[in-house]
């Protein structure tokens, strides 16, 4: 029956899609539409864009797009935003009508007292580390199978992953709890940094933008995430818009999963309320690689939200309501076909918000956020005999309900304060556990913090921004089936901090350094744990005398920004006292002949540094190069040996073209091999992957984006070190030819 659900809703957004390419003669002929970037691809909101000498003019959106229509004729644009170079360019209309212009504004002297940015829940904190974006046109041209093969292989990010479905982002070297995924700026009450089987509940096909973040603004979202974090905007509750209807509607296929997926999202605004509505629907085969199929990783996942926005002067409020519903298998050992384990997992979420200007001459704004989590996970064994289904047990089941309740201040500009945040948090969490392998106590968990982020301008043009959060924690463990002892609680006082310098040197070089402090308390599998995680391959053996991790880090970094080429470099180093990790203690479950592994923490050091280069050799053809390494180093009564899980060096070229009308691609990626393995853990060799691809984009009014590439074009076969697939023979996929579709309104 779900099967046929789907395969009726894939249906139906074919019908859709091109029930949309008829209504494209009610609409002018003579439409100019773009998109405004920066030179790192951020979009630019705001930027007025001017035809001279008429009275036509508009405002770029959120997402840096922007729709204007014109009088046919030579046109003279004229693109304006604070703190970025004045553009001009001439248009021919009608003939540059089905062109779908980028169009990049350059930085000016970063001395701007108004610096807009995509790191903070207010997008007014000034970002001094590096934030790397990606907007749907740039999603669209990507794995978007989950968001680990979304963001593998940017600068400093791996994909831990355990086949597609759960594949999640590590970011120099971090995972789990280290690294926060959130929604649209909040949690996402899902457990998806528990265990390498679980998957991150959010179909990036549907996401308006995914921002990767790190620097104190982090500071705004949890003391623990000393990696970074993952912000994915689904833009449910859309803070600009346009009056009428607009959206888009698309589909993809990949032949390495025998996949396909379709994906919708449509607005309709009026003057002061705008409607949202998405929808994405995916179905994939098992992975397909060198050596042949690898049982148990296929995919099936649907995900439905809508949201209503509405805006009165100096007011801005919205509410949401997004529902998913996934299912994927865990891939096993191949020599044993009579098992099969099967994640399903169903999640609804409600998210709010109220913002309110003030007219007051420090403090600008206020922001009340709101979110409810419901998230029900099961993992279940089936067992069969001559091909037949002869036994299925719930190994596992987790039910998990999650509020939060974020309230932010944000105040304008003193002496020598410029800009800056204050908040407080709430954050409840009520866990219960069951299955014939519960894995833990039931848990709820209490948090309350107060942070604060401000901007500093110092003497000789150095910019200072500094955080600090605070936070008092209680997790209390509850009797369950599995655990009848529970009760034990655990109440704990923590902060965590950061504070950042920069320094512009003329108008191309600028150059930083940052420090940090986190703090990360245990989890209740890390405490509690006593049973078989059969989906994980392994049993877990928690430890309730594990004390808290305290990370301190450092980060240098470098910029060079001139006409036609860009660079980049940082290094960085972060030492963690009571690095939390498993160990396995040689020994086997006898029941089911895994492996034991238990919780442990020692002091743990990460040193790495990242590297890019970016060289424009004609208007519309640039090169790139990227770098990245990170040596991990655990360190437990002065014995030093390699931290388990750590990315081997990286190094990516690659060029290209757009023209505008179309683009296309080329990417050599060579990984050396990881031999710096801890104990127990297998080595892996060098691979080399090459990425082909390339798009046409058509319309004006409508816009039409065609994408075709080939990953991994020679099918070598590879094996990721992250991957936590047990055998390490089992390679990663292989040639995989992707095609996507979308029409834009």
């Amino acid at each position: 029956m779900t099967v046929r659900i789907k395969t009726f809703s894939l249906q139906a957004l074919c019908v859709l899609l091109f029930s949309l390419t008829g209504m494209s003669d009610a609409i002018s002929q003579y439409a100019v539409t773009g998109m405004v970037i920066d030179r790192d691809e951020h979009p630019v909101a705001g930027a007025t864009v001017t035809a001279v000498g008429t009275t036509a003019g508009v405002t770029t959106a959120k997402d840096g797009t922007f729709r204007l229509e014109l009088a046919a004729g030579e046109q003279s644009l004229v693109i304006r935003h604070v703190g970025y170079r004045s553009k001009h360019l001439s248009v021919s209309l009608p003939d540059m009508a089905d062109t779908f212009m980028e169009i990049t504004l350059g930085g000016e002297v970063i001395q701007s007292e108004d610096i807009l940015i995509t790191a903070s829940l207010l997008q007014r904190i000034t970002r001094y580390q590096p934030v790397q974006s990606f907007l749907a046109t740039r999603i669209q041209q990507r794995n978007t199978t989950s968001m680990g093969t979304l963001l593998d292989g940017e600068s400093g990010v791996a994909m831990r992953s355990m086949g597609p479905a759960p594949a999640r982002p590590v970011v120099r070297g971090m995972d789990g709890e280290r690294i926060q995924i959130l929604q649209n700026g909040m949690k996402m009450g899902d457990i998806s940094a528990t265990a390498h089987d679980h998957a991150v509940f959010l179909d990036p096909m549907t996401a308006y933008r995914v921002d990767i973040v790190r620097g104190p603004a982090s500071l705004l979202y949890g003391s623990s995430a000393l990696g970074g974090l993952v912000n994915v905007h689904t833009e449910d509750i859309a803070s600009q818009w346009s009056r009428g209807l607009g959206g888009y509607t698309g589909m993809e296929a990949q032949s390495a999963t025998r996949g396909i997926a379709g994906a919708t999202r449509w607005n309709y605004g009026t003057d002061s309320v705008n409607l949202t509505a998405r929808g994405s629907i995916r179905q994939t085969g098992d992975m397909q690689t060198p050596i042949g199929a690898i049982p148990d990783t296929d995919l099936r996942s649907v995900h439905l939200g809508s949201g209503l926005s509405w805006k009165k002067p100096g007011r801005f409020s919205g509410v949401s309501v997004t529902w998913s519903d996934q299912h994927y298998g865990i891939p096993e050992d191949p020599a044993d076909p009579q098992e099969e384990i099967r994640l399903s997992m169903q999640r609804i979420a409600v998210q709010g918000l109220s913002s309110h200007t003030f007219d007051h001459s420090f403090w600008k704004s206020a922001e009340l956020r709101m979110a409810y989590n419901y998230y029900h996970h099961e993992e279940w064994e089936y067992e069969y005999l001559d091909g037949m289904l002869d036994d299925q047990d719930l190994e596992l089941k987790v039910t998990q309900h999650h509020l939060q309740t974020d309230l932010l201040f944000q105040h304008g500009r003193g002496s020598l304060l410029r800009d800056g945040t204050a908040g407080i948090a709430l954050e409840y969490r009520d866990s219960s556990v069951g299955g014939d392998e519960a894995l833990t106590p039931d848990a709820r968990g209490l948090t309350f913090a107060g942070f604060l982020l401000e901007e500093f301008a110092l003497a000789f043009d150095w910019r200072m921004q500094a955080g600090l959060r605070i936070e008092w924690n209680r997790v209390t463990a509850r009797a369950n089936e599995g655990f009848p002892d529970g009760g034990e609680r655990r109440s704990r006082g923590v902060w965590a901090g950061a504070i950042g310098f920069h320094r512009p040197l003329g108008t191309s070089m600028q150059f930083g350094v940052q420090f940090a402090r986190s703090h990360r308390n245990p989890s209740m599998e890390e405490l509690f744990a006593d049973a078989v995680h059969l989906a994980a391959g392994r049993y877990e053996v928690g430890n309730p005398a594990l004390n808290n991790e305290i990370g301190y880090g450092v980060d240098l970094f470098a910029d060079y920004e001139g006409r036609n080429n860009r660079v980049h470099a940082a290094v960085f180093a972060n030492r963690i006292s009571n690095y939390i990790r498993l160990q396995p203690l040689g020994q086997m479950d006898p029941v089911r002949g895994l492996p034991v592994m238990e919780y442990v923490g020692s002091d743990a050091l990460l040193l790495g540094g990242e590297f890019q280069v970016w060289q424009r050799i004609i208007s519309d053809l640039r090169l790139n190069f990227n770098a990245d390494y990170v040596f991990g180093l655990e360190r437990s009564s002065g014995q030093n040996q390699p931290l388990p899980f750590m990315p081997p060096l990286r190094l990516t070229a690659g060029t290209e073209y757009d023209s505008g009308r179309w683009w296309s691609r080329a990417q050599v990626r060579h990984v050396l091999a990881q031999e710096r393995t801890a104990p127990g853990e297998q080595t892996t060799g060098a691979y080399t992957l090459t990425n082909l691809a390339a798009g046409l984009r058509l319309g004006s009014s409508q816009v039409h984006s065609i994408t075709l590439s080939v990953d991994n074009l020679f099918n070598v076969t590879w094996r990721d070190h992250l991957s936590r697939i047990e055998q390490r023979d089992i390679p990663m996929m292989g040639r995989n030819l992707r095609l996507s579709y979308r029409i834009y309104l």
